[in-house]
């Protein structure tokens, strides 16, 4: 079966606008309340979407393989697309709070095409853990109750 990149997007499509708001809201914690921010965002909300998703066997149609595709999908949308964004803003503002901090952003750029890449650096940054993270708990939360449900339908 040709990987269809158009299905794999529209079967995720609620987890990427999930995680976009979650996002947003955490760069308004950022620059509002930044002590509250590290306590919440995607790595914290997403997995209750990933449960909600399993819990109404919204991605059941999707083999493991599939499944495992569209968690990179989602890593991609949700982690790496506001993550450059709000890394290159906090390093074009000049940001040194928070989680923006020296100690865990790194330093501000000196030059504009320095502070751009190093928003894209950490913008891939926290898309490769973004994706194993979203591939262990889509695997936990939606393919395993997919597989006990169809072991309890077989075994009727």
């Amino acid at each position: 079966m040709p990987l269809n990149l158009k299905e794999i997007v529209s079967s995720v499509k609620g987890l990427i606008f999930f995680g976009w708001i979650v996002a947003a809201i955490r760069l308004a914690l950022d620059i509002t309340a930044t002590d509250a921010a590290m306590y919440f965002g995607v790595y914290y909300a997403m997995p209750l979407a990933y449960l909600y998703m399993g819990v109404k066997a919204k991605l059941d149609h999707l083999s493991w393989t599939r499944l495992a595709l569209s968690m990179v999908v989602v890593a991609f949308f949700v982690w790496l697309i506001p993550n450059v964004i709000t890394y290159t803003t906090a390093q074009f503002m000049e940001w040194d709070f928070g989680r923006f901090a020296p100690g865990g952003a790194g330093p501000i750029a000196a030059s504009s095409f320095d502070k751009l890449i190093t928003g894209v650096t950490l913008g891939f940054g926290t898309m490769l853990p973004g994706t194993g993270w979203s591939i262990v708990f889509a695997t936990l939360f939606i393919y395993v109750p997919k597989r006990i449900r169809a072991r309890a339908v077989k075994a009727e």
